[in-house]
């Protein structure tokens, strides 16, 4: 069964989204527990960390940076990742999170 990450992806469940290219999508946490709390979501969909490809790894990195520095926060955010022990859902992403630059939040799609 695909995880919620795949539906959203697939357009069939709903959900605010920051940032969309051909690999990954980056979306609003639907509990959030910070002003900014963005998901970080490869579209492929892999199951833990240790599962995901290096290269995948890197472009989730490269994809927190340009938010950081979209929201002008690059000195001040938390990047978090579960591997199975505290993961919700079973499709690897980083949680970004701040205190700082939620008036920057602007979402492509709602």
């Amino acid at each position: 069964m695909p995880s919620v990450f795949t539906q959203i992806i697939a357009r069939k469940l709903p959900a605010s989204i920051f940032y969309e290219d051909a690999e990954v999508i980056v979306i609003a946490d639907y509990c959030p527990q910070t002003p900014v709390h963005l998901l970080i979501i490869p579209k492929q969909e892999y199951r833990t960390f240790y599962e995901t490809p290096p290269d995948v790894l890197d472009m989730m990195n490269r994809t927190a940076k340009m938010i950081a520095e979209k929201l002008g926060i690059t000195g001040y955010f938390k990047l978090l990742i579960h591997n199975g022990f505290g993961q919700e859902i079973d499709h690897v992403h980083f949680h970004f999170m701040s205190n700082r630059g939620a008036e920057n939040l602007k979402f492509i799609e709602s």
